[in-house]
């Protein structure tokens, strides 16, 4: 059997055009297709989502390399809710160890200068003190390589982060944020973390549907978004009105886990993931559940 990174060397266009260009595994349906677990302790919170979905042995297996993608564009202090936080981050390494990962790679393409993230995140100060992890922020053309987008509609291809060829297990790990561009910032929008040239998107004929073509070609194994603190208004950097959720939603649907906590966070205004464009634009492309009502969802607090 080929290695992924020796298939993507074959250049076979079938592998693009049958199934997602990085999906690592798959497997079989968990008990939910998403958990919404609400708490005072990040740890806990994060090990229960992944627990309802069967456990992170399910995602991780010994000896894989794993990419964690959150979203670290700015070095902002947790409380702006702009990042992922960096405690999230923490308990998910902490997991993928004990499954037996032998490394985790925090990845992301910022939109702050990366020598600033690397320094003076606080992500980057937790990846430097945690046992198993390294964070790399590529931001040079050379560590991309172009792949096609055979499904894409406005994008025919792309530059994608070069890494992800020697990585086994994908991991979304998103902020819940507003943007001015596309309403929200949550999985499928921070598959742009993983491009070289996130301006050719914006210059899109269209732009929201420019990140459906996207995720036809990245999806990740498990996609967790950090509701612990979600910037409501003035995204995507802020400073904006910050609400403290306390929450982790975790599911494999990436329009099903965007579209919930869409609906979740923004409950207050009743948006739903039918008001986001790009997510309807994923839906309509077979890339997951929009409607909510459909999937089964385990809430709990701890």
């Amino acid at each position: 059997m080929l290695s992924r990174r020796d298939f993507l060397k074959t250049g076979a266009v079938v592998s693009f055009v049958s199934g997602p260009f990085y999906s690592g595994k798959v497997f079989a349906q968990g008990s939910a297709d998403i958990a919404s677990i609400t708490g005072s302790d990040i740890p806990s919170r994060v090990r229960a989502a992944v627990e309802v979905l069967g456990g992170i042995e399910k995602f991780v297996k010994k000896g894989d390399h794993v990419a964690l993608k959150p979203n670290l564009s700015f070095a902002s202090p947790v409380e702006r809710a702009t990042t992922t936080n960096p405690e999230v981050l923490h308990a998910l390494i902490t997991l993928c160890i004990e499954a037996g990962a032998s490394g985790v790679v925090v990845l992301d393409h910022p939109l702050q200068d990366a020598a600033v993230i690397g320094t003076k995140a606080e992500v980057a100060q937790m990846v430097k003190e945690t046992r198993g992890a390294s964070i790399f922020l590529p931001d040079t053309e050379t560590l991309y390589r172009e792949v096609p987008i055979p499904q894409g509609k406005e994008m025919k291809a792309t530059k994608v982060a070069s890494i992800l060829d020697e990585m086994d297990v994908l991991i979304n790990v998103p902020v819940a944020k507003n943007h001015s561009a596309t309403a929200v910032s949550l999985g499928i929008k921070g598959n742009l973390g993983l491009v070289w040239d996130r301006i050719a998107y914006h210059n899109s004929g269209d732009f929201n549907q420019s990140l459906a073509d996207l995720a036809t070609i990245l999806k990740p194994d498990l996609v967790i978004v950090d509701v612990t603190r979600a910037l409501a208004t003035r995204g995507p950097q802020g400073p904006g009105k910050v609400l403290q959720l306390d929450t982790i939603i975790a599911g494999t649907d990436p329009v099903g886990v965007d579209s919930y906590t869409v609906e979740f966070t923004w409950k207050t205004w009743n948006y739903t993931g039918k008001d986001v464009a790009h997510l309807v634009k994923s839906a309509e492309m077979g890339l997951g559940e929009l409607d909510t009502s459909k999937l089964r969802i385990v809430k709990k607090t701890l």
